[in-house]
């Protein structure tokens, strides 16, 4: 797997571009609330949406306890150097997307702005990570443009087609983006025993993603 070297820190090249794909997300979000927010709610949206990926960088580096725990109870220093790896960064991304939903609550009647901008930053930074992934990254060239392209495309039709103008419309995104996602990776990703009743953590993530959303889909709260 590719490594880059960082001072005395060796890191996966994924998880950098990953890095860079969430600055990316941060800095569009930003100016996309400078001309559509007003002051004082773009500042509040902002700081919910870094304070979420913060919080995901946190569970992140402590999934490791939870996933290896016998890797930190040798070495805790450990939790300085390592990851909980893929499965690790989803615990972090339903924490930090738990988190984002319960506080978009407290903000009443601009709900629905604060909704498209998550997903904007969302779309943003998956499209950012993919379209990086295909110049640096040697394996699943294919899956990864195809990721690329289908997550602009869904991210362009939702806003022409006035779907990220509802959460309704934005439901119907997030169930469309999860059925797809989910058919790349059953016909384009070799899982091996990475599995549990026939889906691997990323897809059963995506499972629940639809699951919820089509609870809440044509709620009106």
């Amino acid at each position: 797997m590719e490594i880059i070297q960082i001072a005395s820190i060796a890191i996966l090249l994924k998880w950098f571009l990953l890095g860079i794909a969430i600055i990316l997300g941060l800095v569009v979000v930003h100016f996309y609330m400078k001309v559509t927010f007003e002051n004082e709610l773009r500042k509040k949206v902002f700081e919910l949406i870094s304070n979420s990926v913060f919080l995901g960088f946190i569970v992140w580096k402590g999934s490791l306890l939870l996933l290896e725990p016998t890797v930190v109870i040798k070495s805790p220093l450990s939790l300085l150097y390592f990851t909980g790896g893929s499965n690790g960064l989803l615990i972090a991304i339903i924490f930090s997307i738990t988190n984002f939903l319960v506080k978009a609550k407290t903000f009443n009647h601009s709900s629905l702005q604060v909704w498209k901008s998550g997903i904007l930053f969302i779309f943003v930074v998956l499209s950012g990570y993919h379209i990086l992934a295909i110049f640096f990254l040697e394996n699943n060239l294919l899956y990864h443009l195809l990721n690329a392209v289908g997550t602009i495309i869904l991210l362009l039709f939702g806003y022409y087609r006035k779907y990220l103008f509802s959460l309704k419309g934005i439901f119907t995104i997030i169930i469309i983006f999860s059925f797809y996602r989910m058919i790349l990776s059953f016909a384009l990703l070799e899982h091996g025993g990475n599995q549990f009743l026939m889906f691997t953590f990323e897809q059963w993530f995506f499972v629940g993603a639809i699951l919820i959303s089509i609870f809440y889909w044509d709620r009106k709260k």
